[in-house]
């Protein structure tokens, strides 16, 4: 999404909104139409896609306890008065490796995150595959020691990758090959992908379409090594270990709406850009009570965090399409 020079984040905020809604109308009487109108539709839950072998994905769900659905989004927009502050950076961690860090969760949200226990040496390994998720051994310890479980964080490519990604590109026919677990999203519809209905070069059409696969890597997978890696650097395994979810979206797709997950999560743009809006004030309240958000726009390479219980919403490329890797820690 392009912005005009000089726009304001709340100008990039609500327009961002306004993708999502799939309408250019921004006056307060067609607002509250849509936000009646999408009461009377069947709720739609936006699903995470966690799963380990032999279990289904289950579901992101609202801060609420409810579901996540579109009515969510015309309140936001109006309850989006951005900050113009560009200061809210960690002290403690070194701004120069990364982009932006958004506001500190809060005590009560940062109580129900999980702790990660890494392993005891994992910051004096050079090179491992967490250092390539991040890019670099510096970026790799700086995070884990201070910002994980505190809050957003983003690592653009172009300025500090020094490693390769474990992960880039992305093979679609192979996945459809191999996995049974192929969700299909399309701006509130959601089907599994039955293969004797829907052939590869059906689902192809789909996504050129508008629509998204969101694909949770399982045993098998092409992609499940590389998880299964990740896995051990972490100290974690089995049940215990992460997921690994891909989104493979076509133009200006919205796989997911606005919605929070259950547990932090780690997000590598494998092709194409997307961008994402994300809560950054009221932590732990409803979505109609945020009043900041940031925006960011992923691009190949580039790395987000997402701490547990953090609103958030991406969309596709409106020209191509995008896809990324979303790795669900323990």
């Amino acid at each position: 999404m392009h912005y005009p020079h000089g726009s304001s984040r709340q100008d990039r905020a609500k327009a961002f909104f306004y993708k999502l809604l799939g309408t250019t109308m921004k006056s307060a009487s067609t607002i509250v139409a849509i936000v009646a109108s999408a009461a009377s539709v069947a709720a739609f839950i936006s699903p995470s896609c966690r799963s380990h072998e032999n279990q289904t994905p289950s579901s992101a769900v609202s801060m609420s306890g409810s579901v996540s659905t579109l009515a969510d989004a015309p309140a936001a927009i109006a309850a989006a008065v951005a900050t113009d502050d560009e200061s809210k950076i960690f002290d403690d961690a070194d701004d120069d490796m990364i982009e932006f860090v958004c506001n500190d969760i809060g005590a009560e949200l940062r109580e129900q995150q999980a702790e990660l226990q890494l392993p005891s040496d994992y910051d004096t390994k050079e090179d491992d595959i967490l250092a390539s998720l991040f890019g670099s051994n510096e970026i790799r310890n700086d995070f884990f020691r201070n910002m994980f479980g505190h809050r957003v964080a983003y690592f653009p490519s172009n300025r500090h990758r020094l490693l390769k990604p474990p992960m880039s590109g992305f093979d679609l026919s192979s996945l459809y090959d191999t996995n049974e677990w192929i969700s299909l999203r399309k701006r509130g519809s959601q089907d599994m992908l039955d293969k004797e209905q829907t052939s590869y070069d059906d689902l192809t059409e789909y996504i050129a379409g508008g629509g998204s696969a969101i694909i949770p890597v399982i045993p098998g997978d092409y992609l499940h090594d590389t998880k299964e890696q990740i896995d051990h650097a972490l100290g974690v395994t089995g049940e215990f270990g992460t997921s690994m979810n891909v989104y493979h979206s076509g133009p200006s797709a919205v796989a997911l709406n606005i919605h929070y997950d259950s547990y932090p999560v780690i997000v590598l743009q494998l092709q194409g850009q997307k961008e994402w809006i994300i809560q950054n004030d009221n932590f732990g309240q409803n979505v109609n009570d945020i009043t900041d958000w940031r925006n960011v726009t992923l691009t190949e390479g580039d790395l987000l965090y997402i701490p547990k219980g953090v609103h958030h919403a991406a969309t596709g490329d409106p020209e191509h399409g995008s896809t990324h890797a979303t790795i669900g820690l323990p």
